[in-house]
């Protein structure tokens, strides 16, 4: 399944996979060698691979190791990364889950898996003391023609670029991250921005007062709104997250659920009912006599 390529009598580098598994992980040691890279092309053109992890021993990914996984969704690594190769996530479109192992003091495997992936991405960065949970939004190159110039301009489409550049290398700066979110709204953002500010009351990892603030007014403002588009696209993920996070007032819920029942969004209405019940049942009196 794996050829390796030997560096020396402990070390290894995967060079090429020929399975045709949808998930893998990536033992630390394959025939008692430690794996310490992933090469060039290692697995590229593998359509079936929907998640990968990789072991804390690798530090390198190679050039198009990943090229045209065009199903890869989900990815696990350590932050022992320090260099990704170009074009090792070139065509993975479904990449929309990063997780990220370590101390959080080197995010160099982020920022090149970032700068691969132009999609909205889900990154967690698992740290040694904490968990954080960040949406970085799309972004898309455009070109514009300049005819009396006779030039081309190429321009970006989205804040992603953005969110991109609060990953320098060291940490993630997160203050840079949360003040985003206002200026992002003008441009992109609001298709990502219930995920923005839900992951980050969720998983507040150095999120000051005045974020939190801005991420709360924002969905206590807009929460039918939300919950009425989840609905009507059918995003239920989307809505459980919402969910989970408790701030659906009986009020607002009654009120979605009547858009719901409107529009004849059935499985909706029946995770909103369901959601009423759980959260809003009328109590019942108990009576002694």
């Amino acid at each position: 399944m794996y050829e390796l390529d030997d560096l020396n009598m402990d070390e290894a580098v995967l060079k090429q996979y020929s399975g045709e598994e949808e998930k893998i992980t990536i033992l630390k040691k394959i025939d008692n060698k430690k794996i310490v890279s992933v090469g060039a092309f290692a697995f590229s053109e593998h359509r079936e691979i929907v998640e990968i992890t990789l072991p804390e021993t690798v530090v390198s990914i190679g050039a198009h190791a990943f090229y045209n996984c065009r199903n890869l969704a989900s990815i696990t690594l350590y932050d022992t990364v320090t260099d990704i190769g170009d074009g090792a996530f070139k065509n993975c479109y479904r990449l929309h889950n990063i997780n990220i192992i370590g101390t959080g003091l080197n995010t160099k495997c982020l920022k090149g898996v970032l700068s691969e992936v132009n999609n909205e991405v889900k990154v967690t960065i698992h740290y040694d003391d904490d968990d954080a949970v960040l949406v970085f939004p799309y972004y898309l190159y455009n070109y514009e023609e300049n005819t009396p110039a006779r030039i081309v301009n190429q321009i970006t489409e989205g804040s992603g670029i953005q969110y991109r550049e609060c990953v320098d290398g060291a940490d993630v700066n997160y203050m840079q991250y949360d003040r985003l979110f206002q200026a992002g709204m003008y441009i992109d953002v609001k298709d990502a921005s219930y995920k923005i500010a839900c992951y980050r009351l969720k998983y507040p990892y150095k999120l000051s007062e005045d974020a939190k603030r801005q991420y709360k007014d924002y969905l206590n403002k807009n929460i039918i709104e939300i919950v009425n588009d989840m609905v009507k696209n059918e995003d239920y993920d989307g809505l459980n997250l919402i969910f989970s996070m408790e701030i659906l007032d009986r009020e607002s819920c009654m009120s979605c659920i009547d858009t719901a029942r409107e529009n004849s969004h059935m499985e909706g209405l029946g995770q909103l009912l369901a959601y009423q019940k759980k959260h809003f049942a009328p109590s019942h009196r108990k009576f002694e006599f």
